[in-house]
């Protein structure tokens, strides 16, 4: 017989003895509403593959808090899940969670293979490696409403950008382009030192709805790092051109190159160099580093190239014709 027979028997039960129990003079209330009022996921494990120096490969294991995972409880529709992906590799065969309920509903999960519902215990850990039914029964024993429990795990390693060749023609009045050249009737610093060659810029709106511009160059043939120069503005104000740290004070400075353009893509400021490297920089355009999650395609021909950034994706095309589309996996 069904485990969920013997809970609803113990329920029942439980309705006839407690009154007995407790005299006359004290009343009983069960409720026929039900519901889950919040789920709450644990310690959950993520395997993950280093690769050694000799090249071999092995997996360890990696635990983390996911308790502040946001987990949405849809009544209507019967959902719950997740809309944030959990990071590459989490286990969910072996998920830790804690329900709570409306009137201390009892909460049981559908077996994977067969109708018997089990109780669930925020001891016990639960395989959601597929969608599950949570079933919660109402204390009168009568009443009940089933969920569907999803949870999502990326798929692929956040920040990695991804290419793919591509002949999609692209109306470059839609890229995202730099607003305005540097006006140097309005500069913070000497005129000498804004830049000539190579001349590259980009535009976006920060997260305080500022418009910040920034344009790098080079002020002669021989010089080894881009000159930077910065201008946030808003409807009021028109801020100055700022000139940003130079290279004898930065470790981190944009290297030149034969040609590097600027492009701001899903929210990340990169330097593409045609010589095959890509920069990044975290703090609008004072530090660049480079990581090994930010590449060009490996087939990439090298200058001179066009770079087109579309806000969601960058468009490539190298000295040879060939032309990528390139996004960051967020």
């Amino acid at each position: 017989m069904k485990k969920v027979m013997m809970a609803c028997c113990v329920m029942l039960m439980t309705s006839v003895l407690l009154p007995s129990c407790l005299g006359d003079d004290d009343d009983v209330t069960y409720y026929d509403n039900v519901s889950v009022t919040s789920f709450t996921l644990g310690t959950l494990n993520r395997y993950l593959t280093a690769t050694a120096a000799d090249g071999s490969d092995s997996t360890y294991k990696k635990s983390y808090n996911a308790s502040r995972v946001k987990m949405h409880i849809d009544h209507l529709g019967g959902r719950i899940f997740n809309s944030d992906s959990l990071p590459i590799g989490t286990d969910l065969k072996h998920v830790v969670c804690t329900l709570a309920t409306k009137n201390n509903a009892l909460a049981t999960i559908k077996s994977t293979r067969s109708d018997s519902l089990f109780a669930i215990s925020s001891t016990d850990s639960l395989d959601f490696s597929q969608p599950r039914t949570v079933r919660v029964f109402s204390t009168d024993g009568e009443h009940w409403r089933d969920y569907t429990v999803t949870l999502s795990v990326r798929q692929q390693e956040a920040g990695v950008l991804r290419w793919t060749r591509t002949e999609e023609q692209i109306d470059e009045s839609t890229a995202y382009a730099p607003a305005d050249s540097i006006d140097t009737s309005r500069l913070d610093d000497d005129a000498s030192l804004v830049p000539t060659l190579a001349l590259t810029g980009v535009t976006w709106q920060t997260k305080a709805g500022m418009e910040y511009t920034l344009w790098a160059g080079l002020k002669a043939e021989t010089d080894t790092a881009m000159t930077l120069w910065r201008r946030l503005k808003d409807t009021k104000h028109e801020g100055l051109w700022v000139l940003m740290t130079q290279a004898e004070d930065n470790p981190y400075y944009l290297p030149a190159s034969q040609q590097t353009v600027l492009a701001y893509v899903q929210g990340y400021l990169l330097a593409l160099s045609a010589d095959g490297t890509i920069y990044r920089s975290q703090d609008q355009g004072i530090t660049w580093k480079t990581s090994d999650n930010l590449q060009m395609p490996d087939d990439f021909g090298g200058a001179p190239m066009t770079v087109i950034s579309l806000g969601d994706r960058l468009l490539l095309t190298d000295g040879t014709g060939k032309k990528w589309s390139g996004s960051i996996s967020i």
